[in-house]
């Protein structure tokens, strides 16, 4: 049975300085993102954080639906106001790397992300993220992170089964969201910092946690096959993918368009 979120378990959990002090709990909402977006950036503190117990059209990348039991997982946005639009990849995937290595935590599995922002156990996901911006010319007016993480769901849909796995399928145990949640956001403020200070070893620790590093791969753009084979070395500190392609000449690609395919994964998948 699903349990309503304690607000008050999560705070006496949370030790950050400002990421999630400004914190709001619903019980519904079409999605914690959409939410947000209708506030003025003015009204917006930085590190807000909003969850929702049942998002009934939660959303991931390229408009795909994201499903959650009510309850039973974590879905929320965290809205920040960086004072630069360079490296906002790179923001999005040190959000995604605070979630692996706390997931990591519990599941003592190797959590890897997959570019551009899914969070994966043993070949299937765990979490994902969107981001959304919006712009006051070059400075980014609001930043906002939405996360979605299966924590206790036991059971998945019959279209996503193969590819979704939960917190709870991989250990057999149940959590408290609340505790999780509180160390996601605490591990998120020390990677903010980072990225602030240009830290290298935000892309560095980024590049070691995606699935295909320092393997030969192949790419997609839009869905069409890049001919050739490419050695995936991971990001820059501007968040852009990095590969060699067959005659050792370094290439980069900054779009989220752009897809990595491993030797485990069918190139037909993708098409």
């Amino acid at each position: 049975m699903s349990q309503i979120f304690d607000k008050d378990l999560f705070q006496n959990q949370l030790s950050t300085r400002w990421v999630g002090r400004d914190f709001e709990y619903l019980t519904k909402v079409d999605s914690t993102n959409s939410y947000l977006k209708k506030f003025p950036a003015k009204q917006l503190k930085h590190g807000r954080v909003v969850i929702a117990d049942n998002q009934e059209k939660g959303r991931g990348q390229h408009q795909k639906d994201w499903l959650t039991e009510p309850g039973e997982n974590l879905t929320f946005t965290l809205a920040l106001k960086p004072n630069r639009a360079e490296g906002l990849t790179l923001l999005t995937l040190s959000c995604a790397l605070a979630v692996a290595k706390v997931l990591q935590h519990y599941c003592k599995k190797t959590v890897l992300l997959k570019w551009p922002n899914d969070i994966y156990v043993d070949q299937k996901k765990i979490g994902g993220i969107l981001t959304e911006c919006s712009f006051l010319g070059p400075k980014p007016e609001k930043v906002l992170i939405g996360i979605g993480v299966n924590i206790n769901q036991e059971e998945f849909n019959a279209s996503s089964v193969q590819e979704a796995v939960s917190l709870h399928q991989i250990t057999g145990e149940k959590f408290i969201r609340e505790e999780i949640l509180a160390n996601i956001l605490n591990r998120i403020e020390q990677l903010y910092q980072c990225w602030v200070n240009r830290d290298s070893v935000v892309h560095k620790e980024i590049s070691k946690s995606l699935i295909g590093f320092g393997d030969w791969i192949r790419l997609s753009v839009y869905d069409e096959i890049i001919e050739g084979r490419f050695k995936f070395l991971g990001v820059n500190e501007k968040g852009e993918l990095l590969v060699l392609n067959e005659k050792l000449e370094l290439n980069t690609y900054s779009h989220e368009q752009i897809r990595i395919i491993t030797g485990s994964e069918s190139i037909s998948k993708v098409r």
